[in-house]
């Protein structure tokens, strides 16, 4: 058999797997799904593990096979998770799934990325125009402060002892932010909402207030590196958190509990990336954002910094998802 007669014969039973894995893993394991379910997943699932096989003898395409292999641990997992020999996910599955995770839930994504950046943008032009919106937002003193502690060149460096101790600071800043950003989600969504739009007005208007008052290059130099990790990782929070609202609206059918539950899963992708990014941010915000290179420098690694964030989350974990052939496939059916 060719790899096209294969996959043509067989790709809807794959796709039969894959969704009956997914509510699987949903439910943190076959055992609470029905027994016919259980029943069909099992059958799928050694009819599967029998395509991998001749897949593999036949030499018939490293994709196909990492795409069956990938769905057959899946599988498995979903069978005996909870029991001595398998389980849902591990810290190593969350890291190669989580770009896919977010890119399933682009809509949360691009919706809290609208939310977080444009009301960020107006409130900066309003606090550069106008220092009245500025003082509505923050008191003078607040202003004051913020303006010092950027109106030295942040290349001169800090000491390591500074550096030990502002690490934990920005870690739990930051992991606060995020919390809060994701946690308050269970109100429907609408906390997640008012903490983004917080965070970003905010912003805008620290750094509008900073370009008026002339060190905003400064801002810009301490910023631009940790900013890409931190910042997605804000929008990446908010969007899950809008998401379980979400779903606590729109049930399918289910309970609000029970449909909260089904999301649990893709929810801890999400946010095991949120996590990840933090991680990263907070290394940089504490040892390389003040460190006496040139802003040059920094302007140069906060681009890669771009570069790298929408390459993982539009390329990341793609090696999981249907090789070309099969997609077209599905596509025709």
């Amino acid at each position: 058999m060719t790899r096209e007669e294969l996959v043509a014969k067989q790709q809807s039973g794959w796709k039969r797997l894959d969704k009956l894995v997914r509510e699987a893993e949903q439910m943190r394991g076959a055992q609470g799904m029905a027994p016919a379910a259980i029943s069909e997943l099992a059958e799928l699932y050694r009819g599967m593990a029998s395509d991998l096989m001749r897949v593999r003898r036949d030499r018939l395409g490293a994709d196909l096979e990492r795409y069956l292999d990938n769905l057959a641990s899946r599988a498995h997992n979903a069978l005996y998770a909870g029991t001595a020999v398998g389980s849902t996910f591990s810290f190593r599955s969350l890291l190669r799934e989580f770009p896919g995770a977010v890119r399933r839930n682009s809509r949360w994504f691009w919706l809290a990325t609208f939310v977080f950046y444009v009301p960020a943008f107006i409130a900066g032009y309003a606090a550069y125009v106008d220092e009245g919106y500025a003082l509505a937002v923050l008191s003078q003193e607040q202003l004051d402060a913020i303006a010092t502690s950027y109106s030295t060149n942040v290349s001169e460096g800090r000491t390591i002892e500074a550096n030990e101790q502002m690490t934990g600071f920005y870690v739990y800043n930051n992991i606060g932010i995020a919390f809060r950003c994701f946690a308050t989600g269970i109100l429907l969504g609408l906390g997640s909402l008012f903490y983004l739009l917080h965070n970003a007005v905010f912003m805008g208007v620290i750094e509008g207030h900073l370009a008026r008052v002339g060190v905003w290059e400064n801002l810009m130099a301490f910023t631009s590196t940790h900013g890409p990790w931190e910042l997605t990782a804000i929008v990446m929070s908010a969007a899950a958190g809008m998401q379980m609202g979400w779903s606590l609206v729109i049930t399918h059918g289910r309970t609000r509990l029970g449909n909260l539950q089904a999301h649990g899963l893709e929810l801890l992708r999400q946010l095991f990336g949120v996590t990840l990014f933090l991680s990263i941010a907070a290394m940089l915000e504490a040892w390389y954002s003040p460190s006496s290179l040139s802003y040059t420098v920094k302007y140069v690694s906060g681009g890669v910094g771009w570069v790298a964030v929408a390459a993982i989350l539009l390329f990341g974990g793609r090696r999981l998802d249907l090789p070309p052939d099969v997609e077209a496939l599905e596509a025709r059916s």
